[in-house]
């Protein structure tokens, strides 16, 4: 047991970096198998707070929530959605991704938050924590799209209730997605009629070039049955809740 213990310790002892008898103790932060832990845990967290794995796809191709989040007045639809009621359906905001001077101008209460043209304003500064959004060039958005920091990151409201310094890993309790969803305008018939969430018959595809060419992405797909039950039927459908 003891030498199977020693067998595990060693390696330990080896890759944790200058003992205090090391003359160089700087030495240590160029070990390589040290950097490239470095440099997985920066890719992660990369990955976490801002890759959206294409996801721009459905938030924006189909549920157009961008054009929601812009109103009529930049070129979406509707009112738009302000600051307060980005804040009030769990939307956080990086404090560190604002310029200084927009930090103190929300701290004297000098920014309107209830003006739509400042949430697109924070989300071109990637300051809504787990929000990625596309600017069209125009002063608008071509589409938004989510990463894992929307649900698995809050911010501590150093600043005001929910703008803050993030707090990756921690659970955004606040956090209303049926709400956020419902900011997007109304889904149209025509795709909900060919959609990967409405039942198809077997072996037909929604994707573009098939028979019925009504979806927004190529990418959103209905899923196929298998050959061997070509009389089944493909199970996704839109939640009950949704608009037949």
């Amino acid at each position: 047991m003891g030498t199977r213990l020693w067998a595990l310790l060693i390696p330990c002892v080896f890759i944790s970096g200058p003992s205090s008898a090391d003359p160089d103790p700087a030495r240590g932060s160029a070990h390589p198998v040290l950097q490239a832990a470095q440099a997985t845990l920066l890719e992660g967290e990369e990955t976490f707070r801002f890759a959206t794995f294409g996801d721009e796809d459905f938030w924006g191709g189909v549920l157009r929530l961008h054009e929601g989040f812009e109103g009529r007045a930049h070129g979406g639809v509707g009112p738009g959605v302000s600051p307060a009621t980005a804040l009030a359906v769990g939307l956080k905001v990086d404090v560190d991704a604002l310029p200084e001077q927009l930090q103190k101008a929300i701290k004297r209460g000098a920014v309107n938050l209830d003006d739509p043209a400042v949430t697109l304003a924070l989300l071109n500064l990637d300051a809504v924590v787990g929000v990625t959004a596309f600017p069209n060039g125009r002063g608008g958005l071509r589409s938004v799209g989510i990463q894992c920091a929307l649900c698995h990151s809050t911010v501590d409201d150093s600043l005001a209730p929910g703008i803050g310094h993030r707090l990756d890993g921690w659970a955004n309790r606040d956090l209303n997605v049926g709400a956020i969803v419902n900011l997007s305008p109304p889904i149209s018939r025509r795709w909900r009629r060919c959609s990967a969430f409405r039942r198809i018959p077997c072996g037909r595809s929604c994707s573009r070039g098939g028979r019925e060419d009504s979806t927004p992405s190529s990418s959103w797909t209905a899923r196929r049955c298998g050959p061997t039950a070509p009389a089944r039927r493909c199970s996704s459908r839109l939640p009950s809740a949704w608009p037949a």
